[in-house]
């Protein structure tokens, strides 16, 4: 057993030397575990091993027994608790001698996992501890100051904003000269000097530093590290808004920070950027004691960077150039505001209700102005922030205007009729003889211009809208503020969709397969939950959500189904609630949802209305047959055109030049849900050519059958009885 241990092996033949050591430290760090340094006497001769290599002449091996030491750190406490004296030993004087990078960022790497590490053990801490921290933060200070490398700066200020939380009392003394070099940071005085690589530890750094206050001054110099990062933003935010006038129609006085006025403006965005940075860091920031929050002025900082508008015309008197450069960095200013209000959104949460509806009607008014798919997601995101995290009770009005939006970006998915045009062509071409055919020519090199055209989502921001378009548009339809007319056409929405997804291949939607997965998932649930509607009845589209989601291993969604066939209560015995009776054609339509299909789009002619709603007709008498017993052998079919592409194709979408999105239009019935079980059947060919060549007499008959209908499901029938003495059990 001796002669197999892993600590023998490595120490008799990858430890054999400080070259051997140096080539084989990859392999070393990448095998050991927790495993290795249980109780034997082959840990002796391990830390002998690593305390060799620290007081090694050469600078490799000192690099390789640095990373050894923080390995074994990791892997075992005790062995660290044992040896870290004379490691921190080595470790801390190699900090102010001249030493190669690597040594220094392992040696930086190895003091802080040893202060981080013990830090329940009082003992270690007394006499380990407290008396190299101070040594250690006065090496790291000496880097900061000197022109050192941007990686070891970078390493440096986060190991401070680590450590001062665990030892605020030892870093009091250090508090000014952090501070003030935290500052010089945030106060370069040209824009390529400041580094976004160094200004995100410095905010970290910055936020953490009112910690040294102690349990009394913390709150006081959180709450002043607040109001002096809200200032700078206010004054960065009017330093890249002087073209613009104010609400009085003054134009705002500034002192410019550069002698050039364009680089005064990028200056001023990017302290802008940094201070709502600041903020977020703050507010994330755990204090000892409870503070108070000024929700009221950063509500109005955010709403002032939200409505910053674009305009037309550059004003008189202004220099052009600088009103160009303000313009420019609108959207940047939106993107700030953006993650404002996200990081209020995740910190203070239920605080926000009260600012919610306002915020959401800025939003609202951004998102139906043409901008562009990047600008959009930052306000989407805010979207699902706020009403996931505020749960806000807003007005119907402003419910219906965030509805529309994210069905208008989720209409992407469906057919434009530019694309049924074609399928239409290319299934009358395989009706035609050989002698009227073509032959396709097809050149080398033609597959790599199409194939950005037929993507939907080519870009990852296409696929990101969708996404949070989903998930703002489910959580829109859970709140009961919504119209039943919009509730009716977004459920139609997402049914259509999701019969068309599995129609199509993870390539036609985007290049990341991830992202076809991700939607299919995301409209699945969503079709789902509008499916099972109430608690006390389901909606009459359950059964068609459940024909694409057979044949799937989603487990997550078999289980709401099995929730929802097998209740764990009662349901109550009442009506289906008027608003789960959504209309899919256009004859049950009301008022109200026809004014919400017009301005969605969705303008249907009557007559291919009709013709589809016939052909839906004869596949209801082919499964009233199959139901009743009688064979029916089916033609054969030539062009292999389903029930949702004769849908899709008798109900183009009309591509309107003010709308981002390209529209919808689907149709369906509530009887042909009710029959639909497994799958969508197909059409055949001569009830294709039927349904399309005689829109005439398909009319007359599917108002017939739909006014039938519609008296049917008013009558009041009688109640069943119920047999007490049955057991389904048993059966």
């Amino acid at each position: 057993m001796d002669s197999t241990h892993p600590l023998k092996a490595l120490l008799n033949f990858h430890l054999a030397s400080d070259a051997s050591a140096v080539v084989h430290l990859p392999f070393i760090t990448g095998i050991i575990t927790a495993k290795h340094f249980l109780p034997s006497p082959h840990l002796a001769k391990w830390t002998s091993r690593i305390n060799s290599l620290l007081h090694s002449k050469d600078a490799g091996a000192r690099w390789a027994g640095l990373c050894l030491a923080h390995r074994t750190s990791i892997c075992s406490k005790l062995v660290m608790i044992e040896s870290a004296q004379s490691w921190l030993g080595v470790a801390i004087p190699l900090l102010s001698k001249k030493e190669p990078l690597p040594n220094l960022i392992a040696s930086i790497s190895l003091c802080r996992m040893v202060f981080r590490n013990a830090t329940d053990t009082p003992e270690f801490q007394r006499q380990v501890s407290t008396p190299n921290v101070s040594k250690f933060t006065t090496a790291l200070i000496v880097f900061l100051e000197k022109d050192s490398d941007l990686e070891l700066k970078k390493l440096v200020l986060k190991t401070l904003a680590r450590l001062i939380p665990l030892y605020p009392n030892i870093y009091r003394a250090s508090h000014a000269s952090l501070l003030s070099i935290v500052s010089r940071i945030f106060s370069q005085s040209a824009p390529n000097h400041i580094s976004q690589q160094l200004v995100e530890p410095a905010c970290l750094l910055y936020s953490v530093l009112h910690y040294t206050g102690g349990k009394v001054g913390a709150a006081n110099l959180w709450r002043k590290s607040l109001d002096d990062s809200i200032s700078s933003a206010w004054t960065a935010f009017i330093g890249v808004r002087t073209t613009f006038p104010d609400e009085n129609g003054r134009f705002p006085q500034v002192q410019l920070l550069h002698e050039e006025p364009a680089t005064s403006v990028t200056l001023n965005m990017e302290r802008l950027c940094m201070s709502v940075q600041l903020i977020g860091n703050l507010l994330q920031s755990p204090t000892q004691r409870p503070v108070q929050v000024p929700v009221g002025s950063l509500m109005n900082l955010a709403s002032k960077m939200l409505l910053v508008a674009v305009e037309d015309e550059t004003p008189s008197n202004i220099d052009p150039i600088v009103w160009a450069m303000e313009t420019a960095v609108i959207p940047r200013i939106w993107r700030a505001a953006c993650d404002l209000i996200k990081r209020l959104c995740e910190c203070i949460d239920r605080h926000l209700t009260t600012y919610s509806s306002r915020l959401l009607s800025y939003i609202a008014f951004r998102l139906e102005q043409k901008i562009s798919l990047f600008n959009q997601i930052p306000f989407l995101e805010t979207v699902h922030a706020l009403l996931t995290r505020c749960h806000p009770s807003h007005s119907p009005l402003l419910s219906s205007r965030l509805t529309r939006i994210a069905l208008s970006n989720l209409m992407v998915i469906l057919p434009s009729q530019t694309d049924v045009q074609n399928s239409m062509a290319q299934t009358g071409g395989t009706n035609k003889s050989k002698k009227g055919r073509k032959r396709a020519r097809n050149y080398e090199g033609d597959e790599l211009f199409k194939a950005s055209g037929d993507v939907i989502c080519p870009t990852i921001d296409d696929v990101k809208s969708l996404l949070i378009s989903c998930d703002v548009l489910r959580l829109l339809l859970q709140n009961a503020n919504v119209t039943p007319a919009l509730h009716s056409m977004a459920s139609r929405v997402i049914l259509a969709i999701s019969l068309e997804l599995p129609q199509m291949t993870p390539a036609t939607l985007s290049p990341d397969p991830h992202a076809y997965h991700a939607l299919v998932q995301k409209i699945r649930d969503t079709a789902v939950q509008l499916g099972s509607s109430t608690t006390s009845a389901m909606s009459q589209s359950l059964n068609l959500v459940l024909s694409t989601t057979s044949g799937t291993d989603d487990q997550d969604s078999w289980r709401k189904v099995d929730m929802l066939i097998h209740p764990r209560f009662p349901p109550l015995l009442r009506p289906l609630p008027k608003l789960d009776s959504f209309a899919l054609f256009r004859s049950e339509e009301s008022a109200e949802e026809a004014e919400e299909r017009q301005h969605l789009g969705l303008n249907v002619p009557l007559a291919q209305s009709k013709s589809v709603s016939a052909a839906i007709q004869d596949i209801h008498m082919d499964n009233s047959l199959k139901s009743a017993g009688l064979s029916i052998v089916p033609a054969p079919l030539s062009t292999g055109l389903s029930i949702t592409s004769q849908i899709s194709t008798a109900f183009p979408v009309e591509r309107r030049p003010d709308v981002g999105a390209p529209s919808l239009s689907m149709t369906t019935t509530a009887e042909f849900q009710r029959n639909l079980t497994s799958s969508l059947p197909s059409v055949t060919p001569r009830e294709s050519a039927a349904s399309f060549t005689q829109p005439s007499q398909a009319s007359g008959s599917t108002e017939e059958t739909n006014a039938t209908t519609s008296e049917d499901l008013d009558l009041d029938e009688d109640m069943p009885s119920i047999n007490l003495e049955s057991d389904s059990d048993s059966e």
